[in-house]
């Protein structure tokens, strides 16, 4: 099973290193180019290795470079994680209980490489050539790393707008994201990408 934290941060690191693929057309990479920010609604997706839906949730999403990011799952439960840039705060309202890791310890080395943009993406995926599919166009990415968790990243764009991510494990099993409402470099309020625990709830992990 794919951890939310992860797909999170494979997206985060994609969308905000201003990657250079050869084999993406000019527009796309006029798109990265000067991206700072997102900001987002979301439906989520994960499907099995049949293809069928398994679950769905939605929310909103905040992200801003570096290594920032908010995304508050509103259906079926509520779930809010936030990146302040060294922690990462899991919050289930609904258990009353926050869990708080560092932010290395929590993503991993490899999707961490992604978001600090220390390294070119080309390093960890082999990117494949787009294919266009229903008027989208799509982009697989296969990790280089051969005990990676996931099989493939696959990136969705319609003309120069992002509209979906996919990732697939090594049981078939995709967990999508599809996009809506979507604003490129929005101004943010940096208290949105900060967290405090709600007074009550239990607090367990490295609050340093």
């Amino acid at each position: 099973m794919i951890r939310k934290w992860q797909m999170i941060a494979l997206m985060l690191g994609l969308i905000l290193t201003a990657p250079s693929w050869a084999a993406t057309p000019t527009s796309v990479q006029r798109y990265f180019q000067d991206l700072q920010a997102l900001r987002a609604d979301f439906i989520q997706r994960v499907f099995d290795e049949q293809a069928r839906i398994v679950q769905t949730s939605s929310g909103r999403m905040l992200m801003r470079k570096p290594n920032q990011f908010r995304w508050d799952y509103r259906t079926p439960a509520e779930q809010i994680i936030v990146a302040d840039g060294e922690r990462l705060w899991a919050y289930d309202v609904d258990l009353e209980q926050v869990t708080v890791r560092r932010l290395d310890q929590a993503l991993g080395s490899t999707p961490l490489s992604l978001l600090s943009g220390a390294a070119p993406i080309e390093e960890s995926f082999k990117v494949g050539p787009a294919q266009r599919r229903d008027g989208l166009d799509w982009y697989e990415l296969t990790p280089r790393e051969p005990q990676s968790e996931f099989r493939a990243l696959r990136v969705v764009f319609k003309g120069e707008l992002l509209v979906s991510l996919e990732l697939e494990d090594h049981f078939g099993q995709r967990t999508r994201l599809d996009f809506q409402n979507l604003e490129r470099n929005p101004d943010l309020d940096p208290a949105l990408l900060r967290f405090t625990p709600p007074p009550g709830v239990d607090v367990v992990g490295d609050t340093g």
